[in-house]
This record gives C-alpha cells, structure tokens and sequence, in this order.
C-alpha cells in the first residue's frame, strides 16, 4: 500500500509540470474580451486569496512585438476543504490573441489642469478611468478597443515630445499556464480521492502536504491568468505633461550623473541587461518575459523595473544611493523608507501630492557594473497592497 501511494503521488505530482513562478498574488478581477467594459466606479483595491489550512481538516492522531518612435487512522466523514478559486479567474483558452498595450506620451501643453481635465473626461468617454494622476502626470486605462482612439485624442491635447507604443503578445502563456492549471487542478482532485481511501496518519499527511503545495501552485497560476487578463482588456496609457510656462518651484539639485538625472518613476530609462537580473518576483507582479528590458507588473500598473549601468566613477552601493537621495530630494521627493537586503542598498520615495505615488529605487554593484531596481506604485493603495511583498522579495535580487 505504501509503495503504491508514493507512486501515485508522484504521478499525480509529475502531471503538473514545472512549478510555477513565485508570484502568489491577490484574486484579480476579470473583464470581458467580447463586450465594452463598464468602467469601475473608482480603481478598486484587490485582495489576495486566503488560503485555508488544509492540516486544519485532517483528522486527529490516532484516529510576454514593440513599436516606438524618438522624440507561477480514521477517514474524514466529508471530504477535506481546500482553498476554492476565485470565480471567473482563470479563462478557457481563447481564439483570440492577448496582447498588453501600453503607450507613453510626453507633451507640451499650454495649460497643465485645463489638460488634464481633458484627459479625464476623455478616458471616461470611452469606458476607461484614471489609475493615477500627480502634478503633472496621469495614467489612464482604457478599454483595449478604444485604445488607439485615446491615443490619438490625447496626442491633439498639446505638442508630441515622446512617444512610444508597445504591444506584448502573451497568448502563448496565457494558453500554456491555463492548461497546466487545468493538469494541476485534476491532480490535486485526485489526490482528495486518494486521501478518502487511506487511513494511515503518516500517509495521509503527505497527501495534505501535496494538496497544498498544489493549491499554491493553482492559486498562482490563477493569479497569473488574472492578471495578465485585466492588463489585456485595459490597456495603459501614461502622459507626462510639461507645461510651456514652467511652474515656479524651488531650487532643483541636479544630478552630475546623467543616467541618476534621468531616473523616471513612470517610464523606463534604464533599459539594458535585462539577461544579467536574478530576481524571485513579488506576489502580485506578472514578469513580461516579452518586453525587451526587465519588467514585471501588477493588475493595478504597480511596476517593476531593473537594468545595468556602468560603475562610473567607481563607487559602492551607499555611494550610489547618496547620489540618487541628492537628485530626488531635490525634487522635492520625500523618503518614506529604506533598507539594505543582501547587496541592495534602497530607498522608497513619495511624491508630495495630494495623492501621492511611490518610488522605489535600488542600487547593487557588481563588479564594474551597477544593477538598479525600481518600483513605481502608482498612488497609496498600491503601496498599502504591495510594500510588504515587494520588500521581502528585495534580498534575492542579483545578477544571474
């Protein structure tokens, strides 16, 4: 008998393939890909599923293409509750391609709140809503089908600085993780089965400890899907606006670094060595192995960024982050938060807006070059969902 348990096991648990990424995350809302999406009334906070402990119910003993232009001893009398899926979660595969949108645009505007106004009541207009907005930038999210024409509309707002336009095609793992949850949720069906027809204690521990590492698994690859969905269906487009007369505003340390200069919260300016970065990803963020630098990102636009730099002039980690401090402090940015885990020497930043977002910045050296995390959270709520994830992920980052 207990051979041939170990072998089910084992089959049940080889049926599942490879484990899936590190990213347990919160259950994510879905929006149909067949009908217009019906804008929330506010950005809505998403929570993360709670898991039921399975050992609780055991008996007792004895007993991710891209275009721009330049400017994972007694039988129960019922059956063992394990964690249930969020409804709508995971979608059936689908004929139609995924793709995440995104866009940038940085426009010179002649008059900053009479634009962003505009920018408002247009992203309403076609069913999307604003994710975040400061001073001077705003994310909008869209229906997928009216992106294009939100594109074009906020072009006309001012004149085109920068643009860029990015398309991530993700059907191939939307598709392969869909039936591998499908694999995983049968095995684990199966070994529920299995748990009812055995009634030795040390056995059946080991079933439960299956079925919950299984449950893991799905509930990731749940999330994953999740995810990966609502960014298909609401495509993001972000807007830097510079008005044509500047605001007044105190005097501003500029960095003699050029590549600290030109740090961005909200856009990527460090886009080489995405091969060199080792990181387990935070719950909640889905990593676009599609994009041509390291990104990953959450449902909510949460984001996080890594690229190389070189080590120029020669300096240590708390060099570098003193560096960085100096720029965004001036600013005007306020520290909230900082650490070193392992190697990375980091910092959290906030805007000083009525709503506010958050910044993360990281500096590990390596050799002769420097590997520079970022995180942008893109007002409270996601800093409230995701600071405490994200921190703890901070001392696996590294080169491979």
């Amino acid at each position: 008998m207990r051979t041939a348990l170990h072998f089910f096991i084992a089959l049940c648990v080889t049926a599942c393939g490879a484990s899936a990424p590190s990213m347990m995350s919160y259950a994510p809302e879905r929006a149909s890909m067949s009908a217009a999406p019906v804008p929330p009334e506010a950005p809505k906070a998403y929570e993360e599923t709670e898991y039921e402990a399975l050992e609780d119910a055991a008996p007792a003993a004895g007993g991710e293409s891209s275009v721009g232009s330049p400017a994972p001893s007694v039988a129960p009398a019922e059956p063992v509750s394990v964690a249930k899926p969020s409804p709508g979660t995971a979608a059936a595969p689908t004929e139609q391609p995924i793709i995440v949108y995104s866009g940038y645009l940085r426009l010179r505007v002649k008059r900053l709140l009479e634009t962003i106004d505009a920018i408002t009541t247009q992203a309403e207009k076609l069913g999307g809503y604003v994710e975040s907005m400061t001073q001077d930038v705003v994310i909008v999210r869209v229906p997928v089908g009216a992106f294009e024409a939100a594109l074009a509309h906020f072009e006309a707002l001012g004149t085109i600085l920068q643009r860029e336009v990015k398309s991530l095609d993700v059907t191939a793992r939307f598709t392969d993780t869909t039936a591998r949850l499908a694999v995983a949720r049968e095995a684990r069906t199966r070994l529920l089965a299995l748990l009812q027809a055995t009634q030795d204690v040390q056995q059946r521990l080991r079933i439960l400890e299956e079925v919950k590492r299984l449950s893991e698994q799905i509930e990731t690859m749940e999330s994953m899907l999740g995810t990966l969905r609502k960014l298909a269906d609401f495509s993001t487009i972000t807007l830097a606006l510079e008005p044509v007369v500047a605001q007044s505003a105190g005097v501003q340390h500029r960095s003699p670094f050029g590549w600290v200069r030109a740090l961005l919260p909200h856009h990527t300016t460090l886009p080489e060595g995405k091969g060199r970065i080792a990181f387990t990803i935070p719950r909640g963020f889905v990593l676009f192995e599609e994009d041509d630098s390291w990104r990953a990102q959450a449902a909510d636009t949460s984001t996080l960024r890594a690229g190389v730099v070189k080590n120029e002039p020669r300096g240590d980690a708390a060099f570098w982050l003193a560096a960085i401090d100096h720029e965004l402090v001036g600013r005007d940015e306020e520290p909230v938060l900082d650490g070193v885990s392992g190697g990375l020497h980091w910092r959290i930043y906030r805007s000083r807006d009525a709503l506010p977002r958050y910044y993360l910045i990281g500096v590990l050296v390596q050799d002769a070059d420097l590997l520079v995390l970022e995180g942008f959270l893109p007002e409270p709520g996601a800093y409230d969902r995701h600071r405490e994830a994200i921190v703890s992920a901070l001392g696996g980052f590294g080169a491979k």
